[in-house]
């Protein structure tokens, strides 16, 4: 098979979203860095930097699964798979550290570490694995579901330990997602998902902050100066933006207004600067990604290659449905950052190297074209031209 070149559209949208990510990270970022000492010892471009690294990291992430044969990972995915799971566990012994009641970072070499995002990648990967290799047998319980729930419980496990429920949303709806696209049967995909949703509501009641999350969700104004006041500062932010925008860096909710503004509410920032039609460029972009992903997973040279595709564009999308979902108070909060546009290291690293695979698969799509017409015989022409 001739090799074509890489889906350059893909990779231009991509850097393009990165690029807007650290003009972004920078303006919500800068008034709250310099302000804090502790943290961040008042230098007001410290969070910026530390995304610029992560971008530089992430290129090479990208470069290098690029260059890499996709098909290789398939040999890799118990690799993957115990990676994840160790710093899953890591995250949970005193190498954690916990923020608002919650430990889901690790430092490794003074780098922080989401365990969540590696989860992500090995499971994208296992499960594409999984799905080539019971190719044949997808219709059955055993060899069609069995073997990614077991490994999706695992994982989902070590998640709520943290506690993390909204990783153990994106896993699930992921891992539900890529065994339909791979052939699983209609009612086994049914049961799952019931028994998946009454499970999900089951451990979500036990907590009481997810319960009043909901309760909030329902009327934040009510709740203003507690559980609604991120949302309803993020709504703030959001129409003070108007049509254009008050212009990067003239914004009024990252100086201390919106929580997280350079993170999972990065968005709010985003529209209050860029205004409506700064959202709808943001937007339109991450519908180009996930438009170039499907056609990527459509033409792949083979399954494993279709289902990693869906895998990566299936999370990125989630995770964009999620993050402006919350922001803009159309779904309950919870913390998902914005693919390649939020503050955060290892999520931006893992993210481009998703991409990296896109474009390794892309580079070895087969060609879609019509059949070549077959030439005509001398005689076939000599009766053409007498009909």
């Amino acid at each position: 098979m001739q090799k074509r070149s890489i889906d350059y559209s893909l990779l231009i949208v991509t850097l393009m979203l990165v690029a807007y990510g650290l003009l972004m990270v920078f303006s919500s970022s800068y008034y709250m860095a310099l302000t804090d000492a502790k943290n961040y010892g008042n230098d007001g471009l410290a969070l910026f930097k530390k995304q610029l690294g992560g971008a530089a990291l992430g290129i090479g992430a990208m470069i290098l699964f690029m260059l890499v044969d996709y098909k290789k990972l398939m040999k890799l995915k118990y690799v993957f798979l115990a990676i994840a799971i160790i710093f899953l566990i890591l995250v949970l012994t005193p190498l954690g550290t916990e923020l608002n009641g919650a430990s889901r970072w690790i430092r490794v070499f003074n780098i922080s570490v989401q365990p969540l995002e590696i989860a992500k990648f090995s499971v994208v990967i296992f499960t594409a694995a999984t799905i080539y290799v019971n190719r044949n047998r997808m219709d059955t319980l055993r060899y069609g579901i069995l073997p990614n729930l077991i490994v999706l419980g695992v994982v989902c496990g070590l998640l709520l330990l943290q506690p993390n429920f909204s990783g153990v949303i994106l896993l699930c709806v992921l891992v539900f997602i890529m065994i339909f696209v791979g052939g699983a049967k209609g009612w086994h995909l049914g049961v799952l998902g019931g028994a998946g949703g009454l499970a999900g509501f089951a451990v979500m009641m036990m907590k009481d902050y997810r319960i009043d999350r909901l309760v909030t969700f329902t009327d934040p104004w009510s709740y203003a100066s507690d559980g609604g006041y991120q949302v309803i500062q993020s709504l703030y932010g959001i129409g003070a933006g108007g049509i254009f925008g008050s212009g990067i860096g003239n914004g009024r909710q990252k100086y201390l207004w919106l929580p997280y503004g350079e993170s999972d509410y990065i968005f709010s920032i985003t529209t209050e600067e860029l205004g409506l039609i700064g959202a709808i460029v943001l937007i339109a972009m991450f519908i180009f990604f996930v438009y170039r992903g499907i056609k990527i997973a459509a033409t792949a040279p083979d399954l494993f290659g279709t289902m990693l595709a869906t895998g990566i564009t299936t999370i990125v999308g989630i995770q964009v449905i999620i993050n402006i979902g919350v922001v803009t108070a159309t779904i309950p909060a919870t913390g998902v950052p914005l693919p390649f546009v939020s503050y955060g290291n290892s999520s931006l690293v893992i993210f481009m190297a998703m991409v990296g695979i896109l474009l390794n698969i892309s580079r070895q799509a087969r060609r879609i074209a019509m059949p070549a017409a077959k030439p005509q015989t001398q005689a076939g022409q000599s009766e053409a031209v007498r009909g």
